[in-house]
């Protein structure tokens, strides 16, 4: 999030072996990096390191002013670094070695060339009808195991950790997910064609030929993820009325109990939002606005929420309450695992009442 600060050197960001950051800000930047301070909080509330408290010393934060506290800084960073020398050494690491930047060049060139077709996993979203428990299929989503990735061309890396490096390896999966998906029958015959993307790729002109061979009337929704959106807003609303211009759609993904309370979702007008089931939603209320998570759901609109990660029948009672129609998860997958997918399959027609009784977790 602080990335997006740097390109005009107002701020410096340098990254500790012990996970801390340390940055230097110009005075110009100080509200910038304060809201994204902000952010973090919010996204770390029930952490008791965030919590800010008039009374106590702030636990997550520490700001010196250069031009009065230098020595103090110095002082503090010394005494870091002494605390870092004492240190006993570090055993051998439990598994293999995180991702540096040669190793991430490395992982693009193999990822170029392998074959990702068996890797390509899909996930049914059925709208339900709460009258006659009847489903149909609203979209499939299609997305790339990273495990599989993992396994193939980097079994001795740990793909996941360095968020960033990850993020842009995830821009290269993004575009070998898009080549194999628009030339394999997968999607074919599908309302909906669903695909998890980074918002930069939507732009690339490997998006532009895979809308250009799907089927007359499909509609494309690019799913985007929270932590995407609040870091490229501008580019977000951009890319939004292109696809809405286009007859496709937009998705924001990974909406939690946190950053429901976070996001103001409505404002972002989006086609679809994708909230994460936890049973945390059943008692969950925003002390500053008193709303609980059914209010949120009207604000941005039943017919817009698709209610994901859905484990049980209490997250599908809770939705159905709740006016969700649109649900994905485990617990309705075996509708997913029944149906054929042959080359030039129409659409599936809607799942009677016997079926969906029929599914189980």
């Amino acid at each position: 999030m602080f990335r997006s600060l740097e390109s005009g050197r107002s701020v410096q960001i340098f990254s500790l072996t012990n996970d801390d950051l340390v940055m230097i800000v110009n005075a110009g930047a100080q509200r910038d990096v304060n809201n994204i301070l902000h952010r973090i909080r919010k996204l770390y509330e029930g952490d008791p390191v965030t919590i800010e408290n008039a009374e106590t010393a702030d636990k997550f934060t520490t700001w010196y002013d250069l031009s009065l506290d230098a020595a103090m800084a110095v002082h503090s960073f010394q005494q870091m670094r002494q605390e870092a020398q004492q240190a006993p050494a570090k055993g051998a690491a439990a598994g293999p070695p995180i991702m540096t930047p040669p190793m991430l060049d490395e992982v693009q060139k193999k990822l170029a060339f392998a074959n990702v077709a068996p890797f390509i996993r899909d996930q049914v979203a059925l709208r339900i009808n709460a009258a006659t428990k009847e489903a149909s299929i609203e979209f499939y989503e299609f997305f790339l195991s990273v495990a599989d990735i993992q396994r193939i061309v980097a079994p001795n890396i740990n793909l996941l950790g360095d968020r960033w490096l990850f993020q842009d390896l995830s821009r290269t999966m993004d575009l070998r997910m898009l080549e194999t998906v628009g030339r394999s029958p997968l999607a074919r015959g599908t309302p909906s064609v669903s695909l998890n993307l980074n918002l930069e790729t939507v732009l690339t002109p490997t998006f532009g030929e895979f809308i250009g061979r799907i089927e007359k009337g499909q509609k494309v929704i690019v799913e985007v993820q929270v932590l995407d959106l609040l870091t490229n807003i501008n580019m977000y609303l951009d890319i939004r009325n292109v696809l809405n211009s286009m007859g496709h759609a937009i998705l924001i993904d990974g909406l939690s109990t946190t950053t429901l309370q976070m996001l103001d979702v409505a404002s972002m007008k989006p086609d679809y939002a994708k909230i994460i089931w936890a049973p945390e939603l059943l008692d969950m209320m925003d002390p500053e606005s008193n709303r609980n998570a059914g209010h949120m759901v009207q604000e941005i609109g039943v017919e817009k929420v698709v209610l994901s990660r859905c484990d049980s029948p209490a997250a599908l009672a809770w939705g159905l309450k709740s006016g969700i129609a649109v649900f994905q998860g485990h617990f309705l997958d075996s509708f997913n695992k029944s149906r054929k997918k042959p080359a030039t399959a129409p659409a599936p027609a809607p799942a009677t009442a016997a079926n969906f009784r029929g599914i189980r977790g």
